[in-house]
């Protein structure tokens, strides 16, 4: 982690000066050494700033009128960290309001502030306008906080007016003891690691006593699987501490809902061809003057279970995880279907409200369940059914199993022929005839399935495949399969014979998509995401399979089932790469003039799709890089269809390599110490003259290719191509061959700038 040295220095001075005068927290003598207590060291702001991690445990709370707490703060190693300051640290008290006949319990802050004509929720901290208690250093790392709010006084904490929450409800910051209770402490210096502490507990009862209800929707780690930290406002990290504000008796400025389930719905529906029915009519979510209009969720929406789950044992489950089947409410259903209105007529400030209620008037929550739980009125209004289709297409796409049998005829001259099945491995393997099964006769394109034969391992680039933009030969197997002898197995030939000379290994994959009649019973109109799967076979020598960089299953966590192309290809990087080489570009799908390439929406003639430059740039879309916002990757489909991905905002922490990369692979060892030598092509900018032959492509050295998808700004780009550094943009392959990258000097597995080290990979 690294820190300016003269911000340390003038932290190390504050903290000098803070503990001449008591450390202005109240101050309290240690008490007598404890081999239970953590081991206390040097933990000034220098100790602070470079611990690893945070971690805050809140050790107790008592509630006679201020709430008093004590908690704990240590660093990675368990040391005790006696540092912080009041103004490092913020509170906060909540209850839960179990409101029942069919409502949703929902918590409710104690701390509140008028702002504009609205309440809204807030923490204790030593700030300007806001309220702060007393802070004791009991040692070890060890504090006590007094509140300076007396919850236990409705005159000593009145409710700001209007005293309504965003939903118009009344508000109610009453003191009920017997209510479960949560205290929250953070870490908001943003010097130092994020950390927060939650303690749960009912007053009358005490800590450690259990609670008499809880709301535990969703699990931070849920939200870290792609957010790295999900962390808003600085340093608040921990949906259990979000929740104490982001409730329906909270508004923003505007006075929009930024109850949590609606604030995180609302966000996160907008999800490729999916976006909220208020967007779609031109009215942008926009919260706090942020503009969520744009952001993509990268899986189905309607998949709930992939943040709130609470199937017993499943990963980061929650008590009441499985809320959102059996508590539907006005608020959670209309934050996505935000076209529907619940009352009499259309609110008339939301003009997109087109749709009543088709069960009529709803002025609460009390009815919800009459149409909407399990088993009631009919299947489509079961919440859970409703929205299950992910897991209903992917039970459905689990039937089908594609396999490569063997592949024959690879000698250069010779054209491959490939011989393949489909298989059902939920039914001991029994293959499909794909001739005459309805999920791979059905018309209007729902059932595809190709065979691809690229070459060669060491890094894909299709010479003399005869395809143009460095494209492998393709064959369309549902038309050109012919049986062969096994049941169930097929064979095609390649039209295209090998190239004389070819040496290697080539890959050849089996790819698309059976029809589904999920959706509609009887109709073959889903496309299934079925594996794509591949089979290498040796040209001259022995198998040398291509590098593994990337793993899929770390894509799936932000994206369930990674599958492109109109479901074509799915869940399988190993065939992505024989298309997205380092030969390929769009070129062959932007405007054109008698054959010359014209430019496209982003003014460039063609893009590279080379499968590492491509991943970086889409990711990084938003990314500011150099101080300069970039425009984003705009690249051209199928139809010429205009892919631009400035929209892009990566959801974690983008400079953490291993977040997508199999182990180390993203650092400058193996093939990529010497990448040209190892086979490595460049990646192509300009096709050259020749579209199916790739000697008169313009390309940028390879490890340049791949830093400068992110690292794009005019500064980098001078030092890659610095003669010392021997990094080069718009040159042959040839070239590239006498030409010498540097960059493992500085960048290398444990050189000074390695890149595990720049990037803070973990």
């Amino acid at each position: 982690m690294f820190r300016a040295l003269s911000s340390l220095l003038a932290a190390a001075a504050l903290a000098a000066a803070l503990a001449g005068c008591g450390g202005g927290g109240g101050a309290a003598s240690p008490p007598p050494a404890d081999p239970s207590l953590p081991p206390t060291i040097d933990t000034g702001p220098a100790a602070l700033a470079a611990a690893q991690s945070l971690s805050i445990r809140v050790d107790s709370a008592r509630f006679d009128g201020k709430p008093v707490i004590e908690f704990t703060v240590t660093n990675q190693a368990g040391a005790g960290m006696t540092g912080l300051q009041p103004a490092d640290l913020r509170f906060n008290v909540a209850k839960l309001v179990p409101i029942g006949n069919g409502e949703p319990a929902r918590w409710q802050n104690y701390i509140n502030r008028a702002s504009n004509g609205l309440v809204q929720g807030t923490q204790e901290r030593s700030s300007s306008g806001y309220a702060f208690g007393s802070l004791e250093r009991l040692g070890s790392g060890r504090y006590r906080y007094t509140f300076a709010t007396d919850i236990a006084d409705a005159a000593k904490n009145p409710c700001p007016a209007p005293c309504t929450g965003a939903d118009g409800r009344p508000l109610d910051l009453r003191f009920d003891p017997a209510l479960t209770h949560r205290v929250t402490v953070q870490q908001a210096n943003r010097s130092y690691p994020e950390a927060t502490g939650v303690l749960d507990l009912v007053p009358s009862l005490g800590a450690g006593s259990g609670v008499s209800l809880q709301r535990d929707i969703a699990a931070s780690a849920t939200c870290n699987s792609c957010h790295n930290v999900l962390k808003a406002h600085g340093n608040r990290t921990d949906t259990k501490l979000c929740v104490t504000c982001h409730n329906g008796g909270t508004s923003a400025a505007g006075g929009a809902n930024i109850d949590f389930k609606v604030l995180v719905h609302r966000i996160h529906y907008n999800a490729g061809g999916a976006a909220l029915p208020s967007v779609r009519a031109g009215t942008p979510y926009t919260v706090g003057g942020h503009d969520y209009s744009a952001v993509r969720f990268t899986q189905d929406v309607r998949n709930c279970t992939r943040c709130h789950d609470g199937t017993p044992g499943a990963a980061n489950a929650t008590p009441q995880g499985d809320h959102w089947k059996s508590q539907p409410s006005i608020a959670a259903c209309g934050s996505c279907h935000d076209d529907v209105y619940f009352g009499r007529t259309p609110d008339a400030k939301k003009p997109y409200q087109t749709r009543a209620h088709s069960g009529g008037v709803a002025t609460d929550n009390s009815t919800c369940t009459l149409c909407h739980a399990a088993g009631k009125f009919n299947d489509a209004k079961d919440v859970a059914i409703a929205h299950d289709y992910p897991a209903r297409l992917k039970a459905a796409a689990a039937r089908f199993q594609l396999n490569i049998v063997s592949v024959s005829g690879t000698t250069p001259g010779a054209k491959p022929v490939v011989t393949f099945s489909v298989t059902d491995p939920t039914a001991g393997g029994a293959p499909y005839d794909i001739q005459a099964d309805p999920h791979f006769t059905a018309a209007g394109g729902a059932s595809t399935l190709a065979v691809k034969i690229a070459w060669t391992t060491a890094e894909f680039g299709n010479d003399g495949s005869g395809q143009a933009f460095g494209q492998p030969v393709t064959i369309n197997a549902l038309t050109a399969a012919a049986p062969a002898g096994a049941a169930g197995t097929y064979t095609v030939t390649s039209p295209v014979t090998l190239p004389v000379g070819l040496t290697g290994t080539l890959r050849a994959t089996l790819e698309g998509h059976p029809a589904g009649d999920v959706t509609t019973p009887g109709r073959y109109t889903d496309r299934l995401a079925v594996k794509t799967a591949f089979r290498d076979t040796a040209v001259t020598g022995t198998v040398v399979t291509r590098r593994t960089v990337v793993d899929v299953a770390k894509c799936n966590v932000c994206h369930d089932v990674l599958s492109l192309h109109g479901n074509n290809r799915s869940n399988e990087i190993g065939a992505c790469t024989v298309c997205h080489n380092p030969n390929a570009t769009d070129g062959g799908r932007r405007p054109s003039a008698n054959g010359v390439l014209t430019g496209g929406a982003d003014g460039k003639p063609e893009e590279s799709i080379d499968f590492k430059t491509m991943i970086h740039g889409l990711h990084a879309g938003q990314a500011d890089k150099g101080g300069v916002r970039d425009k984003g990757l705009v690249v051209y489909g199928f139809g010429g269809s205009v892919n631009d991905f400035g929209h892009v905002n990566f959801p974690g922490r983008l400079s953490d390599c291993a977040t997508c990369h199999v182990g180390e692979t993203y650092r400058l060892t193996g093939a990529w110490a010497a990448p040209v030598g190892a086979g490595l092509l460049g990646t192509t900018t300009s096709s050259g003259t020749s579209r199916t032959d790739a000697a008169d492509n313009l390309r940028t050295s390879p490890t340049v290719a791949v830093c400068a998808s992110c690292h794009d700004g005019a500064v980098a780009k001078l030092h890659m191509q610095d003669p010392a550094n021997g990094g080069r943009f718009g040159a042959t392959q040839s070239a590239l061959a006498s030409n010498t990258e540097a960059c493992t000097l500085c960048h290398g597995e444990g050189r000074v700038f390695d890149v595990k080290t720049v990037h803070r990979v973990k």
